[in-house]
C-alpha cells in the first residue's frame, strides 16, 4: 500500500499546473504549522503567536553567488513574513530549532529567513482562522454579561497573549506577568472613567468593555508599568477580541501569597479562584 506522501505526489502529477501549485502551497502551509508547533511544543501559546503573526511563507533557491566547493550546489531557503517585532525576535532566537523542525516535516531547506511584513503584506494572514477563533470565543463568552469562572480564565489568557505581543522579548513579558499575583476582569458601564495607573479607550454604544485589575506586591512599580505599557496592552487585547476599558492596580492581600494568575503553561487562574484557595 502506498504511503500518504506517495499518493499526494502522484495526485499532484495528475493535476494541472495551477491546481498542483495550489495543492503544494497548502501542503507547505500545513508543514510549516506542524513545524512551528513542534519547535515550541513546550510553549504552545508562543507557537500560536508565531502562526497568528505569519503573513506569508515561500521556498526559493538561493541565487546569491557563492565560493568554495559547494558553489554550484543548489541551496533552498525557507522564507517567512512576520508582522510583529516580538515574534521576529522569538523566531530569531529559535531559528535553528525551527529549521530542524521544518526538515522533520519533510521540507528540504537549508536556510531560514524571516522578514518584516510591509504595506499590503501586513493585511494578509496565513492562518486567519486563529484570529477568528480568538475573536469569536471572547465575543460569545462576554456578550451581555460579566465574565465568570472558566470564561474569565480564557479571557485572561487573551490578556496574557496581549502582553506577549507588546514586549519585544519573551522573558520581558514574563517578568511583567510574574509580578501579577491575581487578575480579574469586570464588566463596567461605558461612561466609567479610567482610574489610577490605567489606559482606557473609547466605547461605542452597546459594546461590552471590561475593567482589568492587577493585584500585586509592589503597586507603585506596577502603576508605572501600567502607565507605560497599558495602552499597548489594551490595543493588542482589542485586536484579539477582548475590549478592555482600563487597567487598575491593587495591593495583593495575604491570601495571594505564593499564587499567580498567569501560568507559564496551562490556563490562567482568575483572582476569584485564587482568593478561594484554588490554583497556584
Amino acid at each position: 500500500m502506498q504511503s500518504l506522501s506517495t499518493g499526494l505526489n502522484a495526485l499532484t502529477d495528475r493535476l494541472g499546473p495551477k491546481a498542483a501549485a495550489a495543492l503544494k502551497r497548502s501542503r507547505n502551509k500545513e508543514r510549516y504549522r506542524a513545524a512551528v508547533e513542534r519547535a515550541w511544543r513546550g510553549r504552545p501559546e508562543v507557537a500560536r503567536l508565531v502562526l497568528m503573526h505569519t503573513n506569508g511563507i515561500y521556498i526559493a533557491k538561493d541565487e546569491r553567488p557563492r565560493k568554495g566547493p559547494d558553489r554550484d550546489r543548489d541551496i533552498w531557503v525557507f522564507g517567512i513574513y512576520l508582522d510583529d517585532a516580538m515574534v521576529r525576535t522569538e523566531v530569531d532566537a529559535w531559528q535553528s530549532v525551527l529549521l530542524t523542525a521544518l526538515r522533520q516535516e519533510g521540507l528540504s531547506v537549508e536556510e531560514l529567513r524571516f522578514m518584516p511584513a510591509k504595506w499590503d503584506m501586513r493585511q494578509r494572514r496565513l492562518f486567519p482562522e486563529l484570529w477568528e477563533e480568538d475573536a469569536t470565543a471572547v465575543s460569545e463568552r462576554t456578550g451581555g454579561r460579566s465574565l465568570q469562572g472558566r470564561d474569565e480564565s480564557r479571557a485572561l489568557d487573551v490578556v496574557k497573549r496581549a502582553v506577549y505581543l507588546v514586549f519585544e522579548d519573551t522573558e520581558q513579558a514574563w517578568a511583567f506577568l510574574e509580578q501579577v499575583r491575581g487578575a480579574s476582569l469586570d464588566e463596567v458601564p461605558a461612561t466609567r472613567d479610567a482610574g489610577e495607573g490605567t489606559a482606557g479607550e473609547g466605547c461605542r454604544q452597546g459594546e461590552k468593555r471590561y475593567w482589568l485589575t492587577f493585584y500585586v506586591d509592589d503597586t507603585e512599580a506596577m502603576k508605572r508599568l501600567a502607565r507605560s505599557f497599558g495602552g499597548a496592552i489594551v490595543s493588542r487585547a482589542r485586536r484579539l477580541g477582548l475590549r478592555i476599558r482600563g487597567i487598575s492596580v491593587r495591593q495583593a492581600g495575604p491570601e495571594l501569597a505564593g499564587m499567580r494568575t498567569f501560568q507559564r503553561q496551562g490556563a490562567s487562574v482568575p483572582y476569584r479562584l485564587l482568593k478561594g484557595g484554588e490554583g497556584s
